[in-house]
């Protein structure tokens, strides 16, 4: 098992890199990595989350013993996964060749909506210019009073 380690939290680096000395390697030949940004880079291996969360991959806090158990159970599930690959890759394959951007076949209708329009717009200019009166008398009287 060789496992990459790239945490945002220094402090979870150095833990994991001190428990796992004997299993890591390098991003380019590991099985899996192993990090707590939930901002995900794009990694091209499996990717096992640590955090407080319940459905993470490693629980925060962990012992040694509960840091192994975890990455075990992880470990057995995509070498499991492993196995159904060759279908999976076709699928992917297909996915990819998708393009970026997704163009729709044709634009969405557009409705007649500038008279409807039109109007909303006097509306709210004629309740902001009544508003705007109405907070100019009251700051008026607020200095008159003082």
């Amino acid at each position: 098992m060789k496992i990459a380690i790239s945490c945002f939290s220094p402090l979870m680096q150095n833990s994991l890199s001190f428990f796992l000395k004997d299993y890591l390697s390098s991003e380019s030949e590991c099985d899996f990595i192993i990090t707590d940004d939930v901002n995900e880079k794009k990694y091209t291996k499996a990717v096992c989350f640590v955090s407080d969360d319940v459905h993470s991959h490693i629980r925060k806090p962990f012992t040694q013993q509960s840091l192994f158990e975890d990455i075990q159970a992880f470990y057995e599930n995509i070498q499991s996964q492993a196995v159904d690959m060759p279908s999976q890759s076709a699928h992917l394959q297909e996915v990819q060749s998708l393009p970026e951007v997704f163009e729709p076949p044709m634009s969405p209708p557009s409705y007649p909506q500038r008279k409807i329009q039109g109007q909303l717009e006097a509306q709210i200019e004629q309740i902001c210019q009544e508003s705007a009166r109405e907070l100019t008398q009251k700051i008026i009287a607020l200095l008159k009073h003082t």
